[in-house]
């Protein structure tokens, strides 16, 4: 029985290309765009009992045009399109 190997490409490249010091919004370094951006996970940002962040938002993300990965933390103002914070 052949062996077939497969791979959970979100899995890996979120555990090994997380950039834990950049703030932005998704945006591909490559193409220069947000044009492409398939958002594959949304992390909300936490808030303390005063209303101060506590943490940041996180995103993980991939281009569609180029099939560049980025994960990082986001803006506490930014949430996906359609995405009601409350």
């Amino acid at each position: 029985m052949p062996h077939h190997s497969t791979t959970h490409r979100s899995m890996t490249h979120h555990s090994t290309t997380v950039d834990t010091e950049y703030v932005g919004k998704p945006n591909c370094e490559k193409c220069g765009t947000d044009e492409f951006i398939y958002l594959e996970s949304f992390i909300p940002p936490k808030y303390r009992h005063d209303g101060t962040v506590r943490t940041l938002g996180e995103v993980a993300y991939t281009c569609t045009r180029c099939e560049d990965f980025s994960a990082h933390s986001v803006p506490a103002s930014w949430a996906p399109p359609g995405w009601y914070l409350g």
